[in-house]
């Protein structure tokens, strides 16, 4: 079943995105429980993810403005991948990225509630 009231992880280091994020996933009944910033806040977050039960990750492909690799959501989703087995994860970058479930451009931002709603199981 795909996660209609999901329990979401975001890490983003754009305060824009990520406010509009966390808007855009509550209004679709989604639970946003850890918001990171940067890689360290993304990392730290993990041990908050899995006591608050995080079943879905949205997470950016760069959060350090050096980089535009999209290794940082790599590196982030990898972790989350084996701290937390099962979790689904959204990349979100302007670029596309291999790390996610699914994948949600920035200009797309509005899809991101739809998006999680979407995810297989």
């Amino acid at each position: 079943m795909a996660p209609e009231h999901a329990t979401v992880y975001i890490s983003e280091d754009d305060k824009l995105f990520r406010e509009m994020a966390v808007e855009i996933i509550e209004a679709a009944e989604h639970k946003v429980v850890v918001v990171a910033s940067t890689v360290r806040e993304a990392l730290d977050g993990i041990e908050k993810a899995k006591q608050e039960g995080v079943n879905v990750a949205v997470v950016d492909g760069n959060l350090t403005k050096e980089a535009y690799s999209g290794y940082d959501g790599e590196l982030v989703s990898r972790e989350l991948r084996k701290q937390i087995p099962g979790i689904k994860i959204v990349s979100f970058s302007g670029n596309k990225q291999t790390y996610g479930d699914s994948h949600v451009e920035k200009g797309n931002v509005m899809e991101l509630g739809k998006a999680i709603t979407a995810l297989p199981e």
